[in-house]
């Protein structure tokens, strides 16, 4: 198993950037709005217009970006002929990040970096690669590759399309709740990469394509194999304390517990957990929750450490029937959101972002010739 935990960062870090989209110092809030209300009283497409244009929508510009949605819902015939033709063991996650480049070709903007431009561009995105990676998941076994359809919600219409499977109503709503909780977080690794091509006025498309080579990384992207197989691994709530004891003897945390920002609890893990544990009542997973719970006791009792999004978000799409290598696409399609706010905000500066390297190297040394090196 990779070790899950990043570094430890020093004190010392770049200055940190105003951005009027999230904050995280007292409660996780989009643009104003507290987490915890936007997942109980709203839906993705609401966020995702809240993320990135500033304020809710009225009723007239949600039915406006959910037709755009439908209409942009249909990728070119190219496209999904090369989807077909991908090499069975490429990861979902650089299938994605190939089809933003090859949409990207089938544009003519011109290197266009406007706010204009990245709403339509994001628009696009958040219409075709939902369809795009359920084509890949289906096809790689050998399944009828299913239609959008557009009487689903956004989340509704994506499990559809990978399970073949009408959404039961929790399902939507917790698959929802997911993608709303990883829409937007601030100045997290890919975000940062998108805000440095953002600031060189390079056109949307690239800023994806970087935000998403971020992403796939395990200390962004998340350990999602690896806290399944340690679930599975424990088998049973019995075995949660020696196994626990055992991982931690050879890394320094369990996947999916710690978080870099939070050092109480993550509110997002919080606020998924319930809608983990429903839909496991549902699928008849409930046996695995309560292995789970035991390992966080475990987990607390010989670190005092909670969990963070990560341990309930790969629940939660395993007990839907996911596969593993679905989880960071999903993420990315979710966090493209947070990108194109992040792009769009960083146009507002007038310099790229270049920041200084602390020199760590040799001292001073003078030059050998180099019949004098030996």
């Amino acid at each position: 198993m990779t070790d899950p935990s990043p570094p430890l960062a020093n004190d010392r870090g770049l200055p940190v950037p105003a951005t009027a989209i999230s904050a995280i110092d007292h409660g996780l809030r989009y643009r104003g709005y507290a987490i915890e209300e936007l997942v109980e009283q709203s839906n993705f497409l609401e966020v995702a217009f809240l993320v990135i244009r500033g304020e809710l929508p009225s009723q007239e510009q949600l039915a406006d970006l959910q037709a755009v949605l439908t209409e942009a819902s249909v990728p070119e015939p190219d496209l999904l002929s090369w989807i077909e033709q991908i090499p069975l063991n490429a990861s979902a996650i650089d299938v994605l990040r190939t089809a933003v480049s090859l949409i990207a070709l089938s544009e003519n903007l011109d290197d266009d970096a406007s706010p204009a431009a990245a709403w339509e561009i994001i628009q696009r995105l958040m219409a075709q690669l939902p369809v795009l990676l359920a084509t890949r998941f289906r096809h790689t076994r050998g399944k009828e590759v299913i239609e959008s359809r557009d009487d689903l919600s956004y989340a509704g219409n994506l499990l559809w399309m990978l399970t073949g499977r009408e959404p039961t109503a929790m399902a939507d709503r917790a698959l929802d709740a997911l993608l709303i909780l990883t829409a937007e977080h601030e100045f997290a690794p890919s975000t940062c990469a998108v805000r440095v091509i953002a600031s060189t006025r390079a056109d949307f498309y690239s800023a994806v394509i970087g935000g998403m080579c971020a992403i796939k990384g395990v200390w962004h992207g998340g350990p999602g194999r690896q806290i399944i197989d340690i679930l599975e691994a424990v088998g049973r709530p019995e075995a949660a304390r020696a196994i626990v004891r055992a991982v931690l003897e050879q890394y320094e945390r369990i996947p999916g517990f710690w978080h870099r920002v939070y050092r109480t609890s993550d509110p997002r893990a919080e606020l998924l957990t319930p809608f983990c544990r429903k839909v496991a009542d549902e699928f008849g997973r409930s046996g695995l929750e309560q292995v789970s719970s035991a390992v966080e006791a475990a987990v607390w009792d010989e670190q005092q450490i909670l969990p963070s999004l990560d341990w309930p978000a790969a629940r939660l799409l395993h007990y839907l029937d996911l596969d593993a290598d679905l989880f960071v696409p999903i993420f990315a399609i979710s966090r493209m959101v947070s990108w194109a706010a992040h792009y769009i905000e960083q146009q507002q500066s007038t310099h790229p972002i270049r920041p200084r390297g602390t020199y760590s190297g040799p001292a001073d040394r003078s030059f050998e010739a180099l019949e004098e090196r030996g």
